[in-house]
């Protein structure tokens, strides 16, 4: 099938609705291709429960969002699903939570409804052409067939920097062991009567198994969060990423082992099992555009801002580092950043901009930009971009 269109968003998690859902609301004859057959990404590989990177750096209770828009208007189509819910502190920050199934309606409602948007899922981009320091002609993979799209504009939003790769866009890439740590996660049911301080109790005793040498050294970050019923929960695993069917499996071996310590620690787990786990090991870090600017880490403490801003963030920096596990630097409270617009456009593909990981910062400014309330502001600014040619 040969397809034309103003703009192509290639990947369609949080990052890629939002870019895609933009550029149609401002007349843009958009295409939208994902690789599996859902919409959300990361945020529902990863079974993620809140959303980060929405409200501003300040202990008082926030009334709105820092950058309001496409990710103001989940937040509030999320509420409808679920009235009274608001944002909670986490820490120094505020942080909006959320169930998967409520993320997965409010984003397919707000794409299928959406004139000038043409969805395909289950096609993966399988190859570039470029003419003159510009896209010309992308190749995507379906199950039944190829499609040949040309687009004026693309915005790279597959998190892995696949169109960046495959144009030859100028990029970074660390070794893997200098990257941050990857994500692992699974569901257990059957918790009867969890008190307040499971999220304190279930690391305590992995870490213990740790030093006892019953699980492997990356198990000690594992991290705990209620479900969204009383008697589930989710344990996230932080691990060295590695994109093969074989770590995977290793990480599901590893979760079955932790599920039975647990079981035979702490009497809530007792008749607990575990209900679902992640398909594939998420990396929090990966490859990044070499932009017209790229944010750095001082750019982010300092609270910067840029004539060109197009987005605020006050996330800290939020590295999960291979040996030390997290660290956490924050700007001074009440304040914001900005993400220069220059961020989101390649130094040497003319038409080619990125929103959601893969944007141009330093590995430390990757910390605080990555987070989801962020990636969603940064694919609604690459679409408003792309469709003007900013």
């Amino acid at each position: 099938m040969e397809l034309s269109c103003d703009i192509l968003v290639v990947g369609g998690g949080i990052a890629g609705i939002a870019a895609a859902l933009k550029a149609a609301r401002e007349g843009a004859d958009t295409i939208l291709i994902e690789k599996n057959n859902f919409a959300g990404g990361i945020a529902i590989h990863a079974m993620h429960r809140y959303i980060c990177g929405l409200y501003p750096s300040d202990l008082q209770a926030p009334i709105n969002t820092l950058n309001g828009g496409i990710a103001e208007e989940i937040c509030l189509e999320l509420e409808k699903l679920a009235p009274g819910s608001k944002a909670i502190q986490m820490g120094k920050v505020y942080v909006y939570p959320f169930a998967t199934k409520d993320l997965l309606k409010v984003l397919k409602n707000l794409s299928d409804k959406q004139a000038g948007l043409k969805i395909f899922y289950e096609t993966k981009i399988d190859s570039i052409t470029t003419e003159q320091g510009s896209i010309k002609t992308a190749f995507a993979k379906q199950l039944k067939g190829e499609l040949i799209i040309s687009p004026r504009a693309v915005i790279d939003c597959s998190g892995e920097g696949a169109v960046i790769r495959f144009s030859g866009a100028a990029h970074e890439l660390l070794p893997e062991n200098e990257r941050q740590l990857a994500g692992f996660c699974f569901k257990i049911k059957g918790i009867t009567n969890p008190p307040d301080i499971l999220s304190v109790s279930v690391p305590y005793y992995l870490f213990h198994a740790v030093v006892e040498k019953k699980l492997p050294l990356y198990m000690r970050y594992t991290k705990f969060y209620p479900g969204d019923i009383d008697d589930e929960g989710i344990c996230l695993i932080n691990l060295p990423f590695g994109n093969n069917p074989e770590k995977t499996r290793e990480a599901k071996k590893q979760a079955v082992k932790a599920h039975k310590i647990l079981a035979d620690s702490l009497v809530s787990f007792k008749d607990s099992y575990i209900n679902e786990m992640s398909s594939v090991i998420v990396e929090r870090e990966g490859l990044r555009m070499t932009g017209q600017y790229m944010l750095t880490k001082e750019d982010v403490l300092s609270a910067r801002k840029f004539h060109d801003g197009a987005i605020k963030n006050a996330w800290p920096i939020e590295l999960w580092n291979q040996d030390k596990g997290p660290t956490y630097q924050y700007i001074e409270a009440g304040d914001y950043y900005e993400i220069p617009l220059r961020c989101l456009k390649s130094i040497n593909i003319k038409n080619l901009y990125g929103a959601g990981r893969c944007i141009s910062v330093s590995h430390e400014a990757l910390g605080s930009t990555r987070v989801m309330g962020t990636c969603i502001s940064l694919g609604e600014q690459a679409g408003l971009a792309a469709v003007k040619g900013l």
